[in-house]
């Protein structure tokens, strides 16, 4: 099995709940990051937030940081959450087993910082299991927040990174290939994520 693990494939088709659902309680052994959509008290829906993975099954008191704020429209992004926050866990995952990366490919990129460390730790050793934006989803982007025709590019060269890379292995979720996603995600976490000597890293 390849070191690295990436699902892509349109939105909503269930790339991040296949991951959280097989991972389960070993989520809180990876390190990188989730994405979350957080909603207000009454329903109404806020954003999406960056977390540690490791808080992805849930941390009392946890200060979600907004990285897209839809209350208005078209939605208002903070690059400062990908400088601070999404920096500092791609950084620290190196301290984990193995790392979550849910997900890259969106307006990450236009980060240099972060697209600095994200290509660090592509190229480290590190176990890693994510998700990446399709192409499909990285042009409506661009379209819908404007980051510019260098978007386009940054993402482009990630996606060719991640399919000539030899440690790693790029699976599009479509209706056809959804079991087979399911079962590459099972053999990578019986391969990766069940590392005994997960005390001993920290």
């Amino acid at each position: 099995m390849k070191r690295h693990l990436f699902l892509s494939g349109p939105a909503f088709c269930g790339k991040s709940r296949l991951i959280r659902e097989q991972l389960g309680s070993s989520l809180q052994n990876a390190g990188g990051f989730c994405t979350e959509l957080c909603k207000a008290p009454d329903g109404s829906v806020l954003g999406c937030a960056m977390i540690p993975t490791a808080a992805a099954g849930g941390v009392e008191g946890l200060e979600q940081e907004l990285f897209l704020n839809m209350r208005s429209f078209p939605p208002a992004h903070d690059s400062e959450v990908f400088r601070g926050l999404g920096v500092r866990l791609l950084d620290e995952a190196a301290w984990y087993p193995f790392a979550v990366l849910d997900e890259i490919g969106g307006i990450d990129l236009i980060i240099p910082q972060f697209r600095v460390a994200l290509e660090s730790l592509l190229a480290s050793e590190l176990p890693i299991l994510g998700v990446v934006k399709s192409r499909e989803d990285s042009e409506q982007m661009r379209r819908l927040l404007g980051p510019g025709s260098r978007f386009t590019a940054f993402s482009e060269r990630l996606f060719e990174q991640l399919a000539g890379d030899p440690e790693t292995e790029l699976l599009f979720i479509t209706d056809d290939a959804e079991r087979e996603a399911a079962d590459a995600v099972t053999a990578w976490i019986a391969e990766y994520a069940a590392l005994p000597g997960f005390q001993n890293r920290l």
